[in-house]
């Protein structure tokens, strides 16, 4: 009888499992889109070349830094992943976010972690905690700033100024333990053995915040060929998209917010640059291709990274010992 080796055929079906999941996120990402073929064009005619550009890369900046987030609760954690690793791990489960439903990207945080000896439940603390901290430092950023500029806001979103102090005091260690060990009840895994001390909270918290103004800005510059920028402008664009991504991670059935998202910042937009509606449809279409792209291209680079790094490690292991020479034993 011939012998198998189980390890390679388990890979290549992680493989296999990974790639359909990519398929389905992307189908649906594009189902989404092409509807909206006609906005998207007429976005894209809107805009000026450099500051499209501009939007695009301040888009992946502020998306790396959510990736700083996240890599700062999983060294709290206990789990120093080296850079290129950890990248590999957080890009490529980006994509999963445009599968409905919010858990897609804590479920493949879990199975790329395995890789890196991070048991999955350790994986899933720290995945729903990163979602925890983004969504506390959102609603901070969006209460800090909108009244600001648009007095009348959270007349229709006031809830947001109601979870800024619950969402701050859940932020302590203390009540993320008490919540990890409910959570381990429902989900019947292991998660309340992680102790995240504040300095790593603090540390996501900052990134997270930091992402937030930089998505804002990255707003602004789309906006720039549409209508008049000054510093109530820009203000208003960090705390609007703050609060745009809060009310499209709640409509968790839709890939990514897709939609909600768009509705609420060019409800924003309208009401407090002001704009006309299309013009303000123009900025919300234009902002979520150049994310999706943004998206697409840390994935790819995920994806070629762990090729990479695969060819690597089967070299390594197929590699033959270094030769010996002669006498060098008796040494």
């Amino acid at each position: 009888m011939t012998d198998v080796p189980q390890p390679a055929q388990r890979s290549r079906a992680k493989s296999v499992v990974r790639v359909v999941a990519l398929v389905v996120a992307l189908a649906l990402c594009v189902a989404f889109l092409v509807p909206r073929a006609g906005d998207i064009a007429d976005a894209f005619s809107r805009q000026d070349p450099w500051t499209l550009l501009a939007a695009l890369v301040l888009g992946a900046a502020a998306t790396y830094v959510t990736f700083l987030s996240w890599r700062a609760l999983m060294a709290g954690a206990g789990h120093r992943i080296p850079l290129a690793a950890s990248q590999r791990v957080f890009f490529l489960s980006q994509i999963g976010k445009y599968i409905p439903g919010s858990v897609w990207p804590i479920v493949a945080q879990a199975d790329l972690g395995r890789e890196h000896k991070v048991p999955p439940a350790r994986s899933v603390a720290v995945g729903m905690l990163t979602l925890l901290v983004s969504c506390g430092a959102g609603v901070c950023v969006a209460a800090l700033t909108i009244p600001f500029v648009q007095p009348d806001a959270f007349a229709r979103y006031w809830f947001v100024v109601v979870l800024v102090p619950i969402v701050l005091a859940a932020l302590h260690p203390a009540v993320l333990r008490f919540g990890l060990r409910l959570a381990s009840k429902v989900t019947r895994r292991d998660l309340g053995t992680i102790d995240i001390r504040l300095g790593a909270v603090l540390r996501a918290f900052g990134w997270a915040a930091l992402a937030w103004l930089v998505f804002g800005l990255h707003i602004t510059l789309v906006l720039v060929p549409l209508g008049h920028v000054d510093l109530r402008v820009t203000v208003l664009t960090v705390g609007a998209y703050a609060l745009a991504w809060l009310v499209g991670f709640l409509v968790f059935f839709l890939p990514a917010g897709l939609g909600g998202r768009e509705a609420v910042l060019t409800a924003m937009l309208t009401a407090g640059v002001p704009l006309g509606a299309s013009a303000a449809v123009s900025v919300a279409v234009m902002s979520r291709v150049l994310l999706t792209v943004v998206d697409l291209v840390f994935a790819l680079g995920a994806v070629l990274g762990e090729r990479r790094h695969r060819r690597t490690r089967d070299a390594d292991a197929t590699a033959s010992p270094v030769d010996v020479e002669p006498g060098a034993a008796a040494e």
